[in-house]
């Protein structure tokens, strides 16, 4: 393998080889449209979210996290018509406990809705607009016990108590937007028609919408946006003579004024165009992104005044345009898409500086793809192992560690996003996440994960059968960290005594079984000398038949560092199946061909990343070659603790293992001499001293490395992280 190969695969594989923890699957939902379930919205111990189903539609559903939790509330257009439509995050708001949302029965057209989480309390509040036509409720907010939001597409401003007569119109704009509640007033962005957008305030009457200032006079709008307050100020963003620049008001027309001129001469201090854009506060210091025409956009602070506007950071690339200023432990977090941490502004010390977290180049633009939930990142990342999953860290040198290992093939990638993973919701240290659908199960699947779990030894729980004959099957499973053996035990239902079958490996074989008959099957794990209890029970038929013209792969798994095996369904209609594969960045391909629903691919390169397409043959011809790439890796099982010859340790072994530094030999007491340092290629990198059985790595760069230790004259080998 030549280098760049080398380094694609021990960049690839870093997160790979942390530790894992347990997630339990809710519930699956089917997709219609407008995909799976929504982009959720939290009230008090609940996510509020549209789902579809084939009898209802697309409705109202909540879950607690729980799976007798997770339901729908109610059928709001009866039968399978949606009762609600697209973008539910965006027309729903939660005001003191319940959630208002644009419904629609069928009847009113889309109105304005609420639910307090039960069937009885979700009902429509008022038809703001008589008929079937559609109010197109927009924007929402709460000041104290009153809603406001907006409709006709953005022109007239509503306020509502929950009643229907408590439900009326404010007044009627060009344009309306922007609405944001401070000190029991309402504030928000309005057009009236002399002014341009302009920034306003109502006290909820009508004679109380009133114009606050017109901040660019006769010159043009204003567009004040991306409100945000502290306790004594409201801050936004405007575009005068000045740029775009902060302003910040108290309510009154003198009080609203610039808070600093942060880009000279006209010039964007803090946007380059309207934009929505992040700011967080802690008590009054307000915290927000800002470019001085000198140092790009960094990291600034103020409480209001232009002495107290000051930048805080000075990241070589800057601080991203979607940053979202997390408050993680008192301080405020950082992130920039060329980064590979976070970085903080830590106010006790005064001081900016990277934290342990890691950041993810390719997802940190999505608000979906990471959370803090305490002191915990829970992240999307992907490694050339196991492809696209979810992780998480606790923000201490070494303490990153897979989730739990829910996709079966390595769903990698060169492009720069995925849709495999979502962070769909945070209750309490509950995350819920949701995956990609299955060839068994089209449907998409809702995990929830209890966020610093201290388990780590658990049963499978992710068990895919594989049909190969009506007398034979194989079952692939998840991958769980500290086990050296799995036991697989099966038995036609309604029988007493159970077959097993005990490996070392994340698969087994199951021959000699009976046509047309149903067996349940269950895993557990052997994990420090004891087993962890069994996995569900799960029943397997025999006859079970896939009608598919289309090749599922279901789960790539290394049998040795020369061999790969490639499981996939197979179909009546798919007679044969071919793969083509090669190592990543070369150009030529080698072939194979099965039939049965796994082939075992030989004559491999060990240590190897590995790319592969797929195609079917249908009716007397082949498929054009499926368009996207898979992956797999010819290194043996890491994860269970079952390695390779060459990494034979004798109780020898690193920690910490990955490693940011200096690591410590223990085990059994050997006379250790030197250690050379390798890469994953077997080529010298550096011969190293070992001190008080202590080995500095600092100098290494991140990658994967093997440790040759000579030691009573005999070769030991381990397998190092370098972070």
């Amino acid at each position: 393998m030549d280098m760049r190969k080398s380094f694609i695969f021990s960049v690839l594989m870093l997160s790979g080889l942390f530790s894992l923890a347990q997630s339990t699957l809710i519930r699956s939902f089917k997709t219609d449209t407008y995909g799976g379930p929504s982009v959720s919205v939290k009230v008090g111990n609940k996510l509020f979210f549209s789902a579809y189903d084939d009898l209802h539609g697309r409705e109202l559903w909540c879950t607690d996290g729980t799976i007798s939790g997770t339901m729908m509330l109610k059928d709001i257009n009866p039968g399978i018509a949606n009762g609600i439509e697209d973008y539910f995050d965006y027309t729903s708001y939660n005001h003191n406990g319940v959630i208002y949302f644009r419904g629609n029965d069928g009847v009113t057209g889309t109105e304005l809705w609420r639910s307090d989480g039960t069937a009885n309390g979700t009902y429509l509040v008022k038809d703001l607009y008589i008929g079937t036509g559609n109010s197109a409720i927009g924007y929402f907010t709460s000041v104290n016990n009153i809603l406001y939001f907006t409709t006709n597409g953005g022109t007239a401003l509503w306020r509502s108590d929950g009643t229907a007569v408590g439900t009326y119109s404010l007044r009627s704009f060009s344009y309306v937007s922007n609405l944001y509640g401070f000190n029991g007033l309402l504030y928000f962005a309005a057009d009236d028609a002399n002014n341009g957008q302009e920034l306003w305030k109502s006290n909820g009457t009508v004679g109380g919408t009133v114009l606050l200032k017109d901040l660019n006079g006769v010159v043009g709008a204003s567009l004040p946006c991306n409100f945000h307050a502290t306790s004594n100020k409201l801050y936004f963003t405007a575009a005068t003579n000045d740029g775009w620049e902060l302003w910040s008001t108290t309510g009154t027309n003198a009080s609203t004024q610039l808070v600093k001129d942060i880009n000279p001469g006209g010039n964007n201090g803090v946007l380059d165009f309207y934009s929505e854009v992040n700011m967080a506060n802690l008590g009054d210091t307000l915290y927000f992104r800002a470019n001085d025409g000198i140092n790009g956009y960094q990291l600034w602070r103020t409480t209001g005044s232009d002495s107290s506007t000051v930048r805080l950071s000075n990241l070589v690339y800057g601080v991203d345009s979607y940053s979202i200023f997390p408050i993680v432990n008192g301080k405020v977090m950082i992130h920039n898409y060329a980064l590979q941490n976070f970085w903080q502004y830590d106010p006790a010390l005064d001081s900016t500086y990277i934290t342990d977290y890691p950041l993810n180049i390719f997802y940190n633009s999505s608000n979906r793809k990471f959370t803090f939930i305490g002191t915990n990142l829970c992240y999307v990342e992907r490694d050339s192992i196991f492809g696209c999953e979810i992780h998480e860290s606790d923000g201490t040198p070494n303490g990153d560690h897979r989730i739990q290992e829910t996709h079966l093939t390595d769903n990698w990638g060169t492009y720069p996003g995925q849709n495999f993973n979502n962070l769909f919701g945070v209750i309490g240290n509950e995350l819920l996440f949701t995956l990609a659908r299955t060839p068994y199960n089209t449907e998409i699947p809702l995990y929830t994960y209890t966020a610093g779990s201290s388990i780590n030894c658990y049963p499978p729980s992710v068990i895919v059968p594989v049909p190969v004959a009506d007398t034979i099957a194989h079952f692939v499973w998840n991958r769980t960290q500290n086990t050296s053996e799995y036991e697989f035990r099966y038995r036609v239902v309604g029988a007493s005594n159970w077959t097993t079958v005990n490996t070392v490996q994340s698969y087994c074989g199951l021959y000699n079984l009976l046509p047309a008959t149903n067996y349940e099957h269950q895993i557990r794990s052997m994990c420090n000398m004891s087993w962890t209890s069994w996995s569900d029970l799960a029943v397997y038929n025999t006859s079970f038949v896939q009608n598919d013209n289309i090749v599922n792969i279901l789960a790539e798994r290394c049998e040795s560092g020369s061999v790969e095996r490639i499981y996939w369904l197979p179909t009546p209609q798919i007679t044969d199946m071919q793969i083509r594969y090669r190592i990543f960045g070369t150009t030529s391909w080698s072939y194979a061909s099965n039939t049965n629903g796994y082939k075992r691919i030989t004559g491999l390169t060990p240590d190897t990343f590995y790319e592969y397409q797929y195609r079917a043959f249908i009716g007397g011809s082949w498929e054009p070659w499926y368009s996207s790439y898979r992956y797999f890796v010819t290194t043996p099982d890491i994860t269970t603790g079952v390695s390779s010859p060459i990494l034979e340790t004798e109780n020898l072994y690193a920690v910490p293992n990955p490693t940011k530094g200096i690591i410590e030999l223990t085990g059994t007491d050997f006379d250790y001499e030197e250690v050379t340092i390798l890469d994953i290629a077997g080529r010298i990198i550096d011969v190293k001293a070992i001190e008080n059985g202590k080995i500095d790595l600092s100098e290494l760069k991140e990658g994967v490395y093997l440790l040759k230790i000579v030691a009573n004259s005999k070769e030991k080998y381990l397998r190092i992280v370098k972070q």
